[in-house]
């Protein structure tokens, strides 16, 4: 077995997990929302595994917004996090009004860089 780096481990734990999970329900319980809420894990695995990682300056913070249309449906502080909530999003959509590609794909994702540091001249509260 290769050495993997720690994010690519934890990201071969969780794949292992979502395999496990895949394999333990019986056929009877697989659907169309089971098969699509599983792919989309799956496929959040590969992109995460795959993404090319930008430093970001000390000066900023990045956040991932979740958006449900037009709308921000969350701020994230990590990537996965962020993945893991849209993948909620679309399998609640999924089981509310079963399989719509065009609904599921109006959940989105954006990255924003906040700035941390004040912009102006220190001021002093009183």
């Amino acid at each position: 077995m290769s050495h993997l780096e720690p994010d690519h481990e934890d990201l071969r734990t969780r794949a292992g997990r979502i395999l496990q999970a895949m394999g333990d329900t019986p056929i009877p319980a697989m659907d169309a929302t089971f098969y699509a809420h599983y792919a989309e894990e799956l496929r959040m695995l590969v992109e995460e595994f795959l993404a090319d990682r930008h430093p970001v300056p000390a000066s900023v913070t990045r956040v991932w917004l979740v958006w449900n249309c037009h709308d921000i449906a969350g701020s994230y502080s990590t990537e996965r996090a962020a993945l893991e909530a849209r993948a909620d999003i679309q399998h609640q959509l999924l089981c509310q009004y079963g399989p719509d590609a065009d609904l599921l794909e109006s959940i989105t994702i954006t990255t924003a860089h906040v700035p941390t540091q004040c912009l102006g001249s220190p001021r002093s509260h009183q």
